[in-house]
């Protein structure tokens, strides 16, 4: 059987990318999306600039929004350590 090779535009070959490689990073990059409300709530807290000075809740509120900042820190970092090893891995398949 011969294999035919389809090129670019610029005579380039094109690399396999099945399905599930799109679908893979798909997941990830939803899994980024959907930080997008927590991360909203701690620019609400930080921006705001009428806050009452109560200073017990701003201590409570500080801890909360610490904790969330780290939970996504974490997870930020192994999802572009996941997204960066697919793409690797992309950029290695074998040309068609």
């Amino acid at each position: 059987m011969k294999h035919t090779h389809i090129k670019t535009e610029h005579n380039q070959p094109i690399k396999k990318v099945t399905y599930q490689d799109i679908y893979s990073l798909h997941d990830l990059l939803e899994q980024l999306n959907s930080w997008n409300e927590p991360l909203h709530l701690l620019t609400q807290f930080f921006s705001d600039n009428h806050r009452p000075v109560n200073k017990k809740k701003i201590i409570k509120d500080y801890h909360s929004c610490s904790k969330i900042f780290s939970a996504f820190q974490k997870d930020f970092t192994l999802t572009l350590e996941k997204m960066n090893s697919q793409i690797e891995v992309l950029r290695k398949r074998e040309k068609i």
